[in-house]
């Protein structure tokens, strides 16, 4: 295939998942839009994720395998971006899978609209209680301006629609004129579309949902708890890259900033739960750290101001707001034991708080 005959080039890190990537694999190279070339980064993993990769290859001269030292996701992705030749990027994780007709519907919406991005629904599955469960996150149509994404992009944040890099379908000529990078940090995927939407053109939303996104598999009936004892200091970098692109668009209206205050009030209130599940620091350091997180100058402005929030997190986050150390930390050791005991009622829960489902 020629270069300016690709229309969209798929990346993918690959990193210990040996048991999930052939399907991932199937599900890119079966898609009905045949013009597209697949790079898959084997990020120096130690099972055979890289050998399944290349016995793929051998059959479809359109994956691409890259094998590289280990150095996260980041740096694999931003391998492959400057090795691709198609008129769109797309994303995927080495252990989720799409339908076949995806990347054609989301390629003719790019074309049709001369849009900068393409951004849809999906499905996010579980296992819990012994069965698989999905749940959707679902995405409404419409086809915005630039101005009019910036005043409507708060609708998308809380669901993670927008911060999420396999939700969408990119214009390659923005990704490379502008040299927007995943950067090496947490939540990369999230700071990418931040810089992406800097300077967004066209941006089209469609209801569509075609990628199935793994969030707890058999095995493992939990979601990940962060270990990380300094998660909250990612967190708010995490944050304030959301109000510099709002500063950026000069948005202050009413709506976005409670939208964005909210958003950032239930993480934060995750910070606190982490660190009271965190089994590798001792009772006095939570609550030195629970502390700075409630005297934070962002916490107290964000909690102030996220005033359309849910009535569960309102009651959640009341004792933050009076910068309650104690009751912050018993409640947040209730939502612990609630995640502990019963796994399937808490997911239920947060994804009808965060999914609206």
């Amino acid at each position: 295939m020629e270069e300016n005959e690709i229309k969209v080039s798929i990346i993918m890190p690959v990193y210990n998942v040996e048991n999930f990537v052939a399907k991932t694999i199937e599900s890119v190279l079966n898609q009905t839009l045949k013009e597209i070339e697949f790079f898959a980064i084997d990020d120096g993993s130690p099972d055979n994720s890289g050998k399944i990769c290349d016995e793929y290859a051998k059959k479809d001269s359109r994956l691409k395998v890259i094998h590289k030292e280990n150095g996260g996701a980041p740096e694999a992705r931003n391998v492959a971006i400057d090795r691709a030749k198609g008129k769109y990027m797309y994303f995927i994780d080495s252990d989720d899978w799409i339908e076949e007709d995806y990347l054609e519907k989301m390629y003719n919406l790019a074309e049709k609209n001369n849009a900068d991005v393409v951004i849809t629904g999906f499905y996010m599955e579980y296992y819990q209680n012994g069965k698989d469960v999905t749940y959707d996150t679902n995405c409404d149509d419409n086809i915005y301006s630039s101005d009019e994404f910036k005043l409507n992009a708060y609708k998308y944040l809380n669901k993670s629609i927008l911060s999420l890099p396999w939700n969408k379908l990119y214009k390659s000529e923005r990704i490379i004129k502008e040299n927007i990078r995943f950067p090496k940090t947490k939540w990369d995927d999230h700071h990418f579309n931040m810089d992406f939407f800097m300077n967004n053109g066209i941006v089209v939303t469609s209801s569509m949902k075609k990628y199935h996104w793994y969030r707890s598999r058999k095995g493992s009936e939990t979601m990940i708890n962060y270990s990380d004892p300094n998660m909250f200091n990612k967190r708010k970098e995490h944050f304030e890259h959301i109000l510099k692109l709002y500063n950026y668009w000069n948005i202050k209206d009413e709506s976005s900033m409670d939208s964005i205050n909210c958003y950032y009030a239930g993480r934060l209130f995750q910070c606190v739960q982490e660190l009271v599940d965190n089994k590798k620091i001792t009772y006095k350091e939570k609550r030195k750290k629970v502390k700075e997180i409630l005297n934070d100058e962002q916490t107290i402005k964000s909690l102030k101001h996220a005033k359309s929030l849910s009535v569960k997190f309102k009651i959640l986050t009341f004792p933050m707001k009076i910068k309650s150390v104690s009751i912050s930390m018993f409640f947040g050791r209730i939502v612990s034991l609630v995640r502990k005991i019963l796994p399937g009622l808490f997911i239920k829960l947060k994804e009808k708080e965060v999914h609206g489902k």
